[in-house]
């Protein structure tokens, strides 16, 4: 049996060179991950737009596909739902931030809201829900994401500055 190697920009290179690089690595990383945090907001609106139209560009479900997901939950209970997820959402985000723990990147939160949406959409409510459901998840995401963005900055910050602090240390001894 092989085992498995090691990917060559995850290889150990020896001295400076290689912790220059293993920064820029981070910095790169943490580049793109303050961009994810945009990118779902960016779906999550696009789907606003969607269930805005009450999802008319999609067919219409046939009786039988209606059938089998059978009667769908009454509106006070995809709105009570709602309610508990985007108050544990928000709960969570702050613990977080006030932990200083790694930020959660948002994608899982706008799945959550597109099925909240598709869920008053199968009750018939969408329409007197949907700013419910567009707050709730501006709000929550909006959170998370201006987290992400500090979190990212900040970081990003430290990461620069100890790669010129190498680089001017490079500097004075050349």
């Amino acid at each position: 049996m092989s085992q498995v190697q090691p990917k060559p920009e995850e290889l150990p290179l020896p001295g400076r060179e290689g912790l220059r690089l293993r920064i820029e690595a981070r910095i790169r990383k943490l580049e793109r991950a303050s961009g994810n945090g945009l990118w779902s907001m960016v779906c999550f609106l696009l789907i606003s737009f969607a269930a805005f139209n009450g999802f008319s560009f999609l067919p219409e479900l046939s009786t039988e596909v209606r059938n089998l997901l059978g009667t769908p939950p009454p509106a006070e209970m995809i709105s009570l739902a709602l309610v508990v997820y985007a108050f544990s959402g928000i709960v969570r985000t702050l613990a977080r931030m006030s932990r200083n723990i790694k930020p959660y990147l948002g994608l899982m939160h706008a799945a959550f809201f597109t099925a909240f949406y598709l869920f008053y959409h199968l009750s018939g409510a969408l329409q007197d829900n949907f700013w419910a459901v567009f707050f709730a998840g501006i709000s929550v995401m909006g959170l998370e994401n201006y987290y992400l963005w500090t979190h990212s900055s900040a970081a990003l910050h430290k990461e620069r500055a100890l790669l010129a602090s190498m680089q001017e240390k490079r500097a004075e001894t050349e």
